[in-house]
């Protein structure tokens, strides 16, 4: 964030601190969550945060898509942090200027001790969108924003799926003979297969990986991610250890993969990718096998296999390894009086349904690889 663009975000937010002040909550000031230290130290200290709150991802989404940090939080009278929301801007060739919290990632909502801290970054958000953007989305996993802040309308989205881990992950393992007997099945068939999992280090298994989450998406007629985004995601998280890349390998060929994050008390699946020829090895349920053994170990209590339209294949499949519907929550913010809001559901953009008779639908599986990273490219940065 640029100086020109610190005295700009505070105007936007001149008046509003005294307000958070006399709520004894902090003062709403604007902060690069990069460079200053206190961010993450605060997102750290924080219950209720998520590795994507984590001041790297200002700095990832900047490198992949040009969005622009906004990030507001809550300062004490001693300087110390009480609070946190990251805000990104956006600006597209359709969508015009966009405040997101965030966009690309899973719910980074505002962190605060109380409602009061909660309610004073919403409204400086809701602020700073009058000033700078058409609308502000916020991504949340705290229901009631809406309720904090009446200017906020709530959008329905899909559930997220999370499995509340055992201390003995062999008795979860015992226990879908009986509750999930064909899971129970499938992993036996990848044991058989020799399907391994292991951990990916470096940038050749990372590439490997993309190649197969390429496919995956065409396969499944969405628009993919940017190699750049996965790549800046290495570089600044793999160090600490919050970036892990799982790859499963048969004969010496990796058959599938995932991305996920380990933060706090939770490892979460962000991204994954299989080759479609290897299926009939199971490669994915050796893959979310080894997944929850390895969160296990960690300390971890929970798994997070990210959203599913409820009653959908991708939702069953979840389902199966024990996982329960949490749900999530998207509101926005429009100044004035806005109308019903239409977007894109979820985390990747579905082609489903798109052109005359779904005939997109049916051509997006034949198109070269080069071609479908290229419209993810250029679909999530200007559109």
């Amino acid at each position: 964030m640029t100086g020109h663009e610190g005295d700009t975000l505070a105007s936007a937010l001149a008046g509003f601190g005294t307000l958070a002040a006399a709520d004894d909550v902090g003062q709403v000031v604007a902060i690069d969550p990069v460079a200053d230290p206190r961010w993450d130290s605060f997102v750290r200290s924080d219950p209720d945060a998520s590795a994507y709150h984590l001041g790297a991802w200002a700095a990832v989404l900047r490198k992949a898509y040009g969005f622009q940090p906004e990030y507001l939080a809550l300062a004490g009278s001693d300087g110390e942090l009480r609070g946190a929301l990251p805000v990104m801007r956006t600006r597209g060739l359709m969508t015009g200027r966009r405040l997101r919290s965030l966009p690309v990632v899973p719910p980074t909502g505002p962190l605060a001790a109380s409602d009061g801290g909660k309610r004073a970054l919403i409204q400086a958000a809701c602020r700073l969108t009058d000033e700078k953007a058409k609308i502000w989305t916020l991504h949340s996993r705290g229901a009631g924003c809406d309720e904090l802040v009446p200017e906020l309308l709530r959008q329905p989205k899909y559930p997220t799926w999370i499995l509340e881990l055992p201390e003995d992950p062999d008795e979860l393992r015992a226990s879908w003979k009986k509750t999930s007997n064909n899971l129970f099945r499938n992993l036996r068939k990848a044991d058989k297969a020799g399907v391994s999992v292991r951990e990916g280090r470096d940038e050749s298994d990372l590439r490997a990986f993309y190649a197969l989450y390429l496919r995956t998406m065409r396969r499944r007629c969405s628009l993919p991610r940017p190699y750049r985004q996965l790549s800046e995601d290495r570089r600044l998280l793999q160090p600490d250890g919050t970036f892990r890349l799982f790859v499963a390998e048969h004969e010496g060929h990796i058959v599938a993969g995932g991305v996920f994050h380990s933060f706090g008390d939770t490892l979460d699946l962000l991204y994954n990718g299989s080759d479609d020829s290897r299926l009939d090895l199971r490669p994915n349920h050796a893959l979310y096998w080894h997944a929850i053994r390895w969160a296990v170990e960690a300390g971890h209590r929970r798994l997070d296999f990210g959203y599913a339209r409820p009653e959908s294949s991708l939702a069953r499949f979840k389902a199966q390894w024990s996982a329960r519907e949490v749900p999530e929550y998207r509101y926005d913010y429009v100044p004035g009086a806005p109308p019903a809001i239409e977007r894109a559901e979820g985390k990747s953009r579905p082609l489903h349904g798109r052109g005359r008779d779904g005939k997109l639908e049916r051509v997006w599986p034949r198109l070269p690889l080069r071609a479908t990273r290229m419209a993810g490219a250029i679909a999530y940065r200007y559109l």
